[in-house]
């Protein structure tokens, strides 16, 4: 039974490996210019496209209005639709306190509201439809941008939207994303390195393998090509809608391409709780795709590596949760095993092994915070204090220690049907 669970883990780790190095080839290895200029060649921006940001609300008192004051410094023509999904707090009026004419406050009421996420981008993108049509404006030059309810743009991301799109054979394009420079504490740097760094690297993969993910903060589309191809209500009611949204525009073909160059700023989780309970949801999105694998698998217009890359993804709670068990198994057996021989001499040959393997383990951690600090100064982004990067080598090695408990939740609620969404809580 023990030689089984070591060959799970043996075949799970170097499958984990594989990824981790791949995503750090690709990466380093593209140089930045080179791949800036493979994604998008134009200087000349068009002046005829049309932005309708969309942000979703929900009790988001705490962050919109610093969101909105953001935004509209941006020149843009164009609509900011805040949806309101039938807030009990003062969302509306802290939203209403922004003075800008491309605001509108589209307000959802119950019994119609509070039914998802995508639910409410559906119905801001059917708004959308027909207020473009009164006033004449193309599909083509439309372009639909998702941010969440704290979220802003860095500094230079319309000029570099409005360079991509010039291109009317772009589609859909997903910006980086970083969180804001303001660290309580170790964890929330992890979070940033998480993202600004480690998803960096894999983006910049998928780019190469045709897999790049949409995330629900900072996606751009064309509206033309998600209408025609998916319809007016794209988004699906998973509770991971960005990557339904990616698995329908690989099955229609539409090319999601990754702007690696500019951001958009979210906040990071001081709070482990809080942490483990976005994570569930995000997990239990994941599960709520698998009825996208028959489609997938049978789909004649996906490559291989597509496929494999949309199986990989789709996999990996089901890969953790075995590992996860796994180590917990192994770990009480080889508990059990030192204190057999406490005091001898192969317990202390044990413990070395021991040490060495955690030494091992944490390699992965310290290249990649030396990674994340190289970024920083590239964009010229403030650098966390020496004191949490100092922990945030341990935090990168072994954080699927917190996120064990992530994963339980999520398998717990999508077996007990328990689908509400798990609202992330803002801070002030």
């Amino acid at each position: 039974m023990l030689s089984i669970l070591s060959i799970i883990y043996e075949i799970s780790f170097f499958i984990f490996l594989v990824y981790i190095f791949l995503s750090m080839l690709f990466g380093i290895f593209s140089s930045r210019d080179k791949y800036n200029h493979m994604i998008a060649s134009k200087t000349t921006a068009s002046k005829d496209l049309f932005y309708c940001f969309i942000i979703p609300c929900f009790e988001e008192e705490a962050v919109i209005e610093h969101t909105l004051k953001n935004l509209v410094k941006f020149k843009f023509n164009g609509v900011i639709y805040v949806v309101d999904d039938a807030s009990k707090d003062h969302t509306i009026q802290c939203a209403h306190k922004v003075a800008d004419p491309r605001i509108q406050v589209l307000e959802r009421k119950l019994p119609n509201a509070q039914k998802g996420k995508g639910d409410s981008l559906n119905f801001a993108l059917t708004f959308l439809q027909t207020e473009i049509k009164a006033q004449h404006i193309a599909e083509d030059n439309t372009i639909v941008g998702v941010i969440d309810a704290d979220a802003a743009l860095s500094k230079h991301a319309m000029t570099r939207l409005n360079d991509y799109f010039s291109d009317p054979s772009t589609a859909i394009a997903q910006l980086r994303v970083k969180m804001y420079p303001t660290f309580k504490n170790a964890l929330q740097v992890s979070q940033d390195a998480e993202f600004f760094t480690i998803n960096n690297y894999s983006q910049i993969m998928r780019m190469f393998t045709s897999t790049v993910g949409l995330s629900g903060n900072g996606q751009f589309f064309r509206l033309s090509v998600v209408a025609e191809q998916i319809g007016y209500a794209p988004w699906g009611n998973a509770l991971l809608d960005d990557y339904e949204l990616t698995i329908k525009c690989m099955l229609k073909q539409i090319k999601i391409e990754y702007l690696a160059d500019i951001y958009v700023y979210q906040q990071s989780l001081a709070s482990y709780k809080r942490y483990i309970r976005q994570r569930s949801r995000w997990v239990q999105g994941n599960l709520d795709c698998l009825k996208y694998v028959k489609a997938v698998v049978t789909a004649k217009n996906l490559l291989f590596k597509q496929k494999l890359g949309i199986m990989y993804f789709l996999l990996q709670p089901w890969i953790n949760i075995l590992v996860d068990i796994v180590i917990l198994v192994l770990g009480v057996h080889l508990g059990i095993v030192l204190v057999g021989v406490l005091g001898s001499s192969k317990f202390i040959t044990t413990a070395g092994i021991l040490l060495i393997l955690f030494a091992v383990s944490l390699v992965w951690g310290l290249i990649f915070t030396s990674l994340y600090v190289i970024d920083l100064r590239h964009f010229d982004e403030p650098v966390p204090k020496w004191t949490l990067l100092l922990r945030l080598p341990f935090l990168i090695s072994y954080l699927y220690v917190v996120l064990f408990f992530s994963i339980v939740t999520a398998f717990w609620r999508q077996i007990s049907n328990q689908k509400e969404w798990l609202k992330t809580q803002r801070e002030e």
